[in-house]
């Protein structure tokens, strides 16, 4: 939430100036001042009093995609390493996938595609392979979970970046 908050306020600011417009100094300064809360070593924390309980999706991760707010690779790596374990085998499809995506977005070919595959392998419901929310759920069709599944493709494998310049395609 924190996150989404800031990136929402930067936008803001952008499209003021796209716009032609002045923007608002509190969005600046709000943006600016909300906290992303970190453990002693760096590691980001989920929210401030979070102690390591199993999470039901990556949202520490998104801060890095598709948020871009934390994206020194040694922050990156360390909150990958972190919250992996900590996903929910329960939990919905959607996860798996952010992770994938960072990782292709590093040049972690392998870890990407495996954790591409477990994005949706264990959701899959016959007999068209439909996805369920959860690999224990009987509920197709999870549009979420098969959203991740395109956003690795285009935007891990694919290499697309959406930029201030436009949609750029990187390696």
């Amino acid at each position: 939430t924190n996150g989404a908050a800031v990136t929402a306020l930067n936008f803001a600011v952008l499209a003021a100036k796209e716009t032609g417009k002045l923007a608002d100094p509190s969005w600046k300064e709000v943006a600016d001042g909300i906290v992303i809360h970190k453990f002693p070593d760096g590691t980001t924390k989920e929210h401030k009093n979070y102690r390591g309980a199993i999470i039901k999706q990556a949202d520490v991760n998104l801060l890095t995609y598709p948020l871009n707010i934390i994206n020194d690779k040694e922050t990156v790596l360390k909150d990958l390493a972190y919250y992996e374990p900590k996903l929910s085998p329960e939990g919905p499809a959607m996860g798996q996938s952010i992770f994938a995506v960072i990782h292709a977005r590093l040049g972690n070919v392998e870890e990407a595609y495996r954790l591409f595959k477990r994005s949706y392998e264990p959701n899959k419901r016959p007999p068209f392979g439909a996805l369920a929310e959860t690999a224990t759920s009987n509920n197709p069709y999870f549009a979420t979970g098969a959203g991740g599944l395109l956003q690795v493709v285009l935007f891990g494998f694919g290499g697309l970046h959406i930029t201030e310049k436009g949609i750029v395609q990187m390696n």
